[in-house]
């Protein structure tokens, strides 16, 4: 099942994951980022070759360590906006031999010119093994591996902070050895307008579902670029992408995690929708967006298509593009549906989600304002409407179990399961809404409902937050209301991951809740730097225990 607001996840893909490695199967070149950033000054040269290679039980001393280099100023980051300061300086020494040693040679540890906070390590040995890179501030605490074995080596390294100082350690290993070189790498300086670090609220960790999380970051008043970032655990960002040059005016830019471990990112402003890749190349471009009459959301399909959404006074609709852009498919609420507004309000729908069931042939799409719509792909025929609170003359077909009380008002991303429940973010009202009657309390929530099956129309609620849970802070009881974004996601684990996302005031909260109603994680960005949703995704990079 393909969610535009998100994309679940496969095992085949973290593997592939485990090893950020340039080699990795599945990872395809792709367009050329607009504006490639400078580099921070030039690559250390790489050491000599370490000692002679040791007998048993004796090894070679290294050899000659590579030259520094002083941190440079950066270019425009991949599609990127205004300076960002380059990769640090970084140095590479020789292998030292142990027994049954392999010779690493030519280490190479260069900066990634699109983003300051990776680089690429490379090297070579005389027979095939596997690639290992090890990081670390003060010793090594993380590595990626790559298992394939092959004898010229090169990997993407991703999880480090910014303008850090890090030791750096190539290994190769295969049945009969294993040899190692090391150097050092001093990561560049954030880009403008992403936070150092958000606040850790909260962090119970033996409870939280592990990984880092991916959002977006709408800068102060949507007069800069929008920024993609990934953090860590702490709330550390650990990649970025500066997503073009233009101000992200409206900040309802989504981004969605997909298994191969790419990111499509929505269309904000003058941008248009795009894909990208953990190096920060740009690997494809939809149409440009801009208004509320082009595109808005974005996601890719299993069999390589793209899916976007469109709105104006006379359509709102989603359609299937080919990787060339072609329209290939698309359903229309007003054309494809019974359904007719019967309201005043100029944005009488507001689509911000499409969920596709490949497998079945469903197509889920939610209005803000008129409920989740379920639509057959081959007929388009719709099958039922679950109904939002906030316009009762288009109350749609399914009941509400207990009963009307229980219903979500105006909503953003549901989340389909195959158990048969949907989880709804329900962000209770809009004040800035003309034309239509809000009924909520304008306290955000999250809910959760059981839908039996397509013929009894009933939807049970299962789970709501902070709903009568005791024990909860008063800032998910009273100070949380989201107006205009927001976003919730099972996770693994169970728990739930939600994102409270503001542009301004309250600040941009980013929780994970356990179905017990505990809040075990929560990170808080600064006033005026909003997230409009958020994906928790695997940690790129491996712990060493």
């Amino acid at each position: 099942m393909f969610d535009l607001e998100r994309s679940p996840q496969s095992l085949l893909a973290l593997v592939c994951l485990a090893a950020i490695s340039v080699g990795c199967a599945g990872q395809v070149g792709g367009g050329a980022p607009s504006t490639a950033g400078t580099s921070g000054g030039a690559a250390g040269a790489s050491g000599t070759t370490g000692g002679s290679t040791a007998t048993a039980g004796r090894g070679g001393s290294a050899a000659g360590t590579g030259g520094a280099s002083p941190a440079g100023t950066g270019g425009s980051s991949s599609g990127g906006a205004g300076p960002v300061a380059g990769a640090g300086g970084n140095t590479g020494a020789g292998g030292t031999a142990v027994s049954g040693a392999l010779t690493l040679t030519n280490l190479k540890i260069d900066p990634n010119p699109r983003m300051t906070l990776s680089c690429y390590v490379s090297w070579t040995t005389s027979v095939a093994a596997n690639s290992e890179v090890q990081f670390g501030v003060g010793g090594y605490q993380f590595r990626i591996v790559d298992a394939n074995q092959v004898t010229t080596h090169k990997v993407h390294v991703l999880g480090m902070h910014a303008a850090t100082a890090y030791q750096i350690k190539a290994v190769s290993t295969n049945q009969t050895a294993t040899g190692s070189a090391t150097g050092t790498f001093m990561t560049g300086q954030l880009p403008s307008g992403l936070p150092a670090k958000a606040t850790l609220v909260t962090n119970t960790r033996a409870k939280v579902q592990p990984g880092w999380t991916l959002t977006n970051i709408f800068v102060g008043s949507g007069t800069a670029p929008g920024i993609m970032v990934i953090v860590d655990a702490d709330g550390i960002p650990v990649w970025y992408f500066v997503n073009g040059k233009t101000a992200d005016q409206f900040g309802a830019t989504s981004t969605t995690w997909l298994p191969n471990g790419r990111i499509v990112i929505g269309t904000a402003s003058a941008e248009p929708a795009r894909e990208v890749d953990l190096e920060a190349n740009i690997l494809w471009e939809g149409p440009t967006g801009g208004s509320p009459s082009s595109t808005h959301h974005a996601g890719k399909l299993g069999n390589g298509n793209y899916v976007i959404v469109r709105e104006s006074n006379a359509s709102a609709r989603v359609e299937e593009l080919s990787p060339a852009n072609a329209v290939v498919w698309t359903w229309d609420l007003y054309k494809d549906s019974p359904i007719r507004p019967k309201t005043t309000a100029s944005d009488w729908c507001h689509v911000n989600a499409v969920t596709v069931d490949e497998a079945k042939g469903f197509l889920y799409f939610n209005c803000r304002y008129q409920g989740l719509f379920k639509v057959n792909r081959s007929t388009k025929a719709l099958i039922w409407q679950l109904g939002a609170a906030i316009d009762d003359s288009n109350a749609g077909d399914i009941a509400y179990l207990p009963d009307n009380s229980v219903r979500f008002n105006d909503s953003h991303d549901p989340e389909i399961h195959d158990d048969g429940t949907i989880l709804f973010y329900d962000n209770q009202g809009w004040t800035g809404h003309t034309g239509g009657q809000m009924n909520g309390s304008y306290h955000t929530q999250v809910v959760e409902y059981m839908l039996a099956s397509d013929t009894t129309k009933q939807a049970t609620l299962t789970w709501r937050f902070p709903g009568t849970f005791s024990g909860v802070d008063n800032w998910y009881k009273q100070t949380w209301y989201t107006q205009i974004w927001g976003d919730a996601d099972r996770l693994a684990n169970g728990n739930v991951l939600i994102t409270a996302g503001n542009k301004a005031s309250p600040a941009t909260r980013i929780f994970e809740v356990t179905r017990a109603g505990e809040v075990v994680w929560a990170i808080e960005w600064p006033v005026n730097n909003g997230s409009y949703r958020a994906d928790r995704l695997p940690a790129l990079a491996e712990s060493i225990p």
